[in-house]
């Protein structure tokens, strides 16, 4: 509670000093940093500087790097690149462009798969898109697939291990993101070894594994505190307007809305829980009082996100003994920095007896 904004700020920015500052308030925890290091597989492919035109840096920057970590024996003859959930297949067409072989892109929205065809033939000799939503429709995956898919949430990447474990497909290329999604309640463990293990995690605890804001901008981050300090004040309101001191629920709101006021954006989370604020009803008490609570919120919440990396690596882990499980030879590494993209850990798995 003794640190000021700044301190919180950097603190949260950055993992490593983070990690510096609880090793000496938590015992064991200097262990548990001795388990989070990954290899490092940095290296940026040399993409073809017209084929990124219209995509956004740093999403251009991450498919060089995906690219880049790449084995370099890749592809073997014959190979066809399949992006799973691809949008416009940004990262497809780069690869498939980049080893020159055709691509297959999977993409639910009908429109992102006419203009990522659009973009992908000028550069790729065969391109198809398939446009099929893969959480109601499997996909079979052929021996020749190199199957990719970058920042796949959820469901979108589980359903991508099961049907890819279960194919003759024999390489995967996986950076998954956002393990909440789709969860209703309790985390499912797909390998054996986590269903074992004695963690349990509910939807609030595994979206701790993404809480981070290292790629945002000063004016976004300013939102999000702004956002999170009305929320607060709201959270104050129901309460006493219940008459019951517990937390209800609240679905998320654009940021468009602060410009309405806390006024408009309290009443906004009233009427999504058809809560009735009297008129009249002064919100300023509440949002002084909110003010101070978040200050304390965002400090005690650098205990929990000295946890997050931690996290992320059991759930990844799941991942990667669930495939070690089904026959494969399971390779986890970090393929870029923070900066470029926090979720940054890449699983690449492969048939066992494949040479390469």
């Amino acid at each position: 509670m003794q640190l000021s904004d700044a301190q919180v700020d950097s603190l949260d920015r950055q993992p490593e000093a983070l990690h510096d500052f609880l090793v000496n308030f938590l015992p064991g925890y200097r262990d548990l940093l001795a388990l989070l290091p990954l290899p490092e597989r940095s290296h940026f492919a040399p993409l073809a500087e017209r084929m990124g035109t219209g995509v956004p840096g740093r999403k251009w920057t991450q498919a060089a790097a995906f690219i880049g970590a790449l084995p370099t024996a890749m592809p073997p003859p014959a190979r066809t690149v399949v992006d799973w959930c691809a949008g416009k297949s940004h990262l497809g067409r780069a690869l498939a462009h980049h080893w020159q072989c055709p691509l297959h892109a999977v993409e639910r929205q009908a429109s992102l798969c006419d203009e990522g065809a659009t973009l992908a033939t000028p550069w790729v000799k065969d391109v198809t898109f398939s446009c099929k939503d893969v959480l109601k429709e499997s996909h079979a995956f052929a021996a020749p697939d190199f199957v990719i898919a970058l920042h796949a949430c959820g469901d979108l990447h589980r359903t991508l291990l099961r049907q890819w474990r279960d194919s003759d497909s024999t390489h995967l290329c996986l950076v998954p993101c956002c393990y909440q999604l789709w969860l209703d309640d309790m985390y499912m463990p797909l390998s054996r070894a986590a269903q074992a293990n004695d963690l349990t995690l509910n939807k609030n605890q595994v979206r701790l594994a993404v809480q981070e804001m290292v790629t945002s901008s000063e004016r976004e981050r300013r939102q999000s505190h702004t956002m999170g300090q009305w929320r607060m004040a709201f959270d104050l309101i129901q309460r006493e307007l219940r008459g019951i001191d517990e937390y209800l629920p609240t679905p998320s709101l654009g940021y468009h809305m602060l410009a309405q006021g806390p006024e408009r954006v309290i009443q906004a989370l009233a009427d999504k829980k058809s809560l009735v604020i009297p008129a009249g009803f002064n919100i300023q008490p509440y949002l002084t009082r909110a003010e101070q609570r978040y200050a304390e919120y965002l400090r005690m919440q650098l205990v929990s996100h000295g946890f997050r990396r931690a996290l992320e690596l059991w759930l990844v882990l799941d991942l990667a003994l669930y495939l070690e499980e089904g026959g494969c030879q399971v390779e986890l590494s970090s393929f870029c920095s923070r900066d470029i993209t926090p979720r940054n850990i890449r699983i690449f798995a492969k048939r066992n007896g494949v040479s390469r």
